[in-house]
Parts: C-alpha cells; sequence; structure tokens
C-alpha cells in the first residue's frame, strides 16, 4: 500500500499539503482511496452547484492549484510519484464530471460512476497523461517539480472530461430526465 510515512509530515507545509491532498483524510481509507475522494467531491459539487459559473470555475481552478501544491510535496515527503493517498484530483474529477449535474441526485449518481469508471479504465489520453506525470514527479527541483503535481491532476481533469461528455449527451437524450 502506498501510504505517507506520518514521521515525515512535521510542519505546517507537510501538515496541510498532506491534509489537502488526502481530501481531508479520505486519502487514507485502506481500500479504494480513490472511491472515497470522489465521494468527498460530491457535497463540493452539489453546495456550489448553484453557485453563478465564474465564481464556481475559480473554486475548482483554486482546488486544482491546491492539490497540485499538495501533490508535489507529498511526491517530495514520500520520495515516490502519485501517491495513492492523494485523493484531491478525484475531488476534482468529480467536479468537472458534475459540472452540468445542478443539484440533481441521479445525474450526480451518474456522474459519480462515470467518473469513477473513466479514472479506473483510463482510456486514451488518460493513462497517457497519468504515465507522463509519474516521470515528472520527482524530476528537476523546484518550479520543474511543479508539473508533476499538475500531472496528478491532470488525467484525473481529462477523465472528468471524458465522464462530462457523456453526461451532456445523456441530458441531451433524456432531457427531462437527466437534466438537473
Amino acid at each position: 500500500m502506498n501510504q505517507i510515512p506520518f514521521e515525515k509530515i512535521n510542519g505546517p507545509r507537510s501538515t496541510l499539503a498532506v491534509i489537502a491532498g488526502t481530501a481531508l483524510g479520505a486519502g487514507f481509507v485502506p481500500r479504494a482511496p480513490g472511491t472515497m475522494g470522489t465521494l468527498v467531491g460530491i457535497p463540493v459539487a452539489y453546495l456550489s452547484a448553484e453557485w453563478n459559473w465564474p465564481v464556481r470555475l475559480l473554486l475548482w481552478i483554486g482546488l486544482t492549484v491546491v492539490g497540485t501544491w499538495a501533490a508535489q510535496v507529498i511526491d517530495e515527503i514520500t520520495g515516490k510519484a502519485d501517491n495513492q493517498a492523494i485523493v484531491i484530483d478525484e475531488v476534482i474529477g468529480l467536479g468537472v464530471t458534475a459540472w452540468t449535474a445542478g443539484r440533481h441526485w441521479p445525474t450526480l449518481f451518474a456522474a459519480f460512476l462515470l467518473f469513477r469508471f473513466f479514472d479506473i479504465v483510463k482510456p486514451f489520453p488518460v493513462r497517457r497523461i497519468d504515465s507522463w506525470s509519474k516521470t515528472k514527479a520527482l524530476a528537476g527541483t523546484g518550479a520543474a517539480r511543479w508539473w508533476g503535481g499538475f500531472g496528478v491532476m491532470a488525467d484525473d481533469i481529462v477523465a472528468g472530461l471524458q465522464g462530462l461528455l457523456v453526461v451532456l449527451i445523456l441530458q441531451a437524450i433524456y432531457s427531462g430526465v437527466y437534466r438537473a
């Protein structure tokens, strides 16, 4: 299991990175931490669903920036790329897939299932981005390491976009059933 050694967490920087990167600890669940991270994304998507879109976009961009930083710090702490305990990327991926779900629970549930499918199966180009992120995560120093942290986020953002495309198709087909 790819966990974060607690003895390496010392000081506010590493503590905040672990809190953010594990989505408030969801990444420490021993089985299916990615699924738990995705579940954390549901209330965030639900509560922000009725915000005007620029403010909502700023929320998700802000979470992506924080997640990029946290992933980079956790990679640095553990010496491993894309630690399984990092699940803030799943929160963001769910947010992307659920962008048009509103507060419609069936659509949120469909977004959850679709995002998990694309995140697990990793169809092109998700797998390629995932591989790229693992090679970048520990390469270089300073600003170069941010690419590794962003890579952790990027594959889930693309999986989220793939899920969103299916949600949009379902909403078009079943306009009365799947539309928020």
